[in-house]
């Protein structure tokens, strides 16, 4: 159910962002498809008076003073459009990564989820679950008659590791039939394995939690964006809206970054502890083999007599 409920979050942020992203479009292409006729008008009365002008002989002497005119008409084209303000990519930029909350909280999100990966990379090490070591002396004394019920107890203490405590969990019931010594162990290692999976779900909330901040601080992003183009006009203002979009979207990609480690993480250490529940499993069978009833008693049965 984990599985299917991730790939329907991450259908919905998908979907959500691709609307937010062609309102934001359609609105810049709005804003700067309508200023250019107003960009245009101040030229066009030179042009149409320079095209219905008469051509006659004595005009044409004083066609060079008229090329001064429309040649100093051209700079100050350029210099109403060099007043115009520029985008402030710098203020936009501050105010995206200051102003909007949402940010900080993916990078405590993305912490947060690094910090409990490792944890459970270095606990979930199979010589901190099943140390061969300790397993191959363990069965060794074992077998061999080396160790009585209370000394195995003991040495199970003495080695605090979760195969040791399934052990001692074996141990305890000495001299039982094999099948209720299986399922006490059945039972009593089933704690051990929830406790394997600690701090696991919570990669699981962060690959939810994620992409829905990284939604939600693109929405503030946007609406940030707009608040402060105000007071623009002309291409600026689709250029300032445009950079805008593309800085609050930002955050839509650091909650699928984060959703994607924490997925990926997730099922990997799943797939760890399976294999160290099935190790597990398999040593105990072993140590229940030893201590159960059906192995202890033709040892110490007395012999018949002949």
């Amino acid at each position: 159910m984990d599985r299917f409920g991730n790939l329907r979050h991450i259908r919905l942020h998908f979907g959500l962002l691709a609307a937010l992203t062609m309102m934001g479009v359609a609105a810049s292409a709005q804003d700067s498809a309508a200023p250019k006729p107003s960009i245009a008008e101040p030229a066009s009365p030179t042009d149409s008076a320079a095209k219905s002008a008469p051509p006659p002989a004595p005009v044409a002497e004083s066609a060079p003073g008229a090329e001064p005119s429309a040649k100093e008409a051209g700079p100050s084209d350029s210099t109403e459009r060099e007043a115009k303000p520029a985008v402030d990519r710098g203020s936009i930029r501050q105010l995206i990564v200051q102003a909007n909350p949402m940010l900080w909280l993916l990078v405590a999100c993305s912490i947060v989820t690094m910090g409990y990966a490792l944890e459970r990379l270095v606990a979930l090490r199979k010589e901190r679950v099943v140390p061969s070591e300790f397993v191959d002396r363990f069965l060794e004394r074992l077998s061999s008659g080396k160790l009585d019920r209370d000394r195995a107890i003991e040495l199970c203490k003495a080695h605090d590791s979760p195969v040791a405590r399934v052990f001692a969990y074996a141990v305890k019931a000495w001299g039982q039939p094999a099948l209720a010594i299986r399922q006490i162990v059945a039972f009593d290692a089933a704690g051990e394995i929830v406790e394997l999976k600690r701090n696991v779900r919570i990669l699981n909330a962060m690959a939810t939690i994620g992409p829905l901040l990284g939604l939600l601080g693109t929405v503030v992003g946007i609406i940030q964006s707009f608040d402060a183009l105000g007071g623009r006009v002309g291409p600026a203002k689709g250029e300032a809206l445009a950079h805008g979009i593309s800085l609050a979207l930002v955050a839509t990609a650091f909650g699928l970054m984060i959703a994607l480690f924490s997925v990926a993480m997730y099922y990997h250490l799943l797939s760890r502890i399976d294999r160290l529940a099935r190790a597990l499993d398999e040593t105990a069978r072993r140590v229940i083999d030893l201590v159960c009833a059906e192995a202890i008693q033709p040892a110490h049965s007395p012999e018949r007599p002949q």
